[in-house]
């Protein structure tokens, strides 16, 4: 299998697979250059070559696009056998809008938010306990809507989020006021599915009924903070918190990532990086 076809099977339209094949004969003209082999890459040697696309004026956007693709390039030549790691995995431009959001939220605000919802907004137990789920398990829409009841071990205060076609099982600790929250509330209600459709009866409307509620939750966040965005936000800001408490395969884990690279996501480095990196491991004179 080639590089075409690696992403002809990742079901990428014709047009990104001729943009990637351009900016692959990019980078495989500097390994020429350097007298380099694709499987022979490393950490460094990506370093250096994002130098030199600098070097040779390239914006921030250019040079995130080209590791974008050298990523994929090297997860190829990993599944083919020609290599055992990715050296690009962990590279992100600094300054370079992402899909994650740019205005993260602090620990700090998202408490806040946790604390005053219910007292300030008056809404009801339920969206509460949906708002904890995403501040302190930084849990996305869909698991939030998949949560059962079984799913919850009161005794040990841990929640069980289950795995997805893009996501891994885990279990995560809840707080012991979450834990409270959720106790009495399942034991107010019965559930025959999920936990948030129990008065629901068909599948896709209950599905509508959560992913509304969080929206409509995220329009009232909005008075407490403007700095509100969605939920994504707020998935993104913890994670981004995690890594700097715990290190990166614990909160792989936690965010249920099936990649380690996923979780990198949250990592940038900056240009004055990319240099000091250079210097440390290539002296110039």
């Amino acid at each position: 299998m080639n590089f075409e076809q690696y992403l002809q099977e990742k079901r990428y339209s014709a047009v990104t697979i001729h943009r990637y094949k351009l900016y692959g004969v990019v980078f495989t003209d500097w390994l020429n250059q350097e007298q380099l082999d694709g499987g022979e890459v490393g950490y460094n040697d990506v370093i250096a070559f994002m130098q030199h696309m600098k070097a040779k004026g390239k914006s921030n956007r250019t040079v995130h696009n080209q590791l974008n693709i050298l990523r994929h390039y090297f997860n190829y030549l990993t599944l083919e056998g020609k290599r055992q790691d990715n050296p690009a995995a962990g590279l992100y431009v600094k300054g370079i809008v992402r899909k994650l959001p740019g205005n993260l939220l602090s620990r700090e605000d998202m408490e806040d938010l946790y604390r005053w919802y219910q007292l300030q907004l008056r809404v009801d137990r339920e969206k509460k306990i949906m708002l904890g789920l995403l501040v302190y398990q930084g849990l996305r829409t869909d698991e939030v809507m998949n949560l059962e009841a079984a799913h919850v071990n009161l005794r040990e205060g841990k929640i069980f989020i289950k795995g997805a076609r893009k996501s891994n099982e885990r279990w995560l600790p809840m707080q012991a006021n979450q834990a409270l929250e959720l106790q009495q509330y399942m034991q107010a209600n019965k559930f025959k599915e999920g936990i948030f459709l129990a008065r629901l009866t068909r599948a896709d409307a209950s599905k509508r009924n959560v992913n509304n509620r969080i929206k409509h939750m995220m329009g009232q966040l909005q008075q407490l903070n403007p700095k509100v965005i969605n939920a994504n936000q707020i998935r993104s800001s913890v994670i981004t918190g995690w890594l700097q408490q715990y290190n990166l395969r614990q909160v792989q884990y936690m965010a249920g990532h099936r990649y380690v690279s996923s979780t990198e996501r949250y990592q940038v480095l900056n240009g004055d990086d990319w240099q000091n990196e250079l210097q440390k491991h290539h002296p110039m004179s």
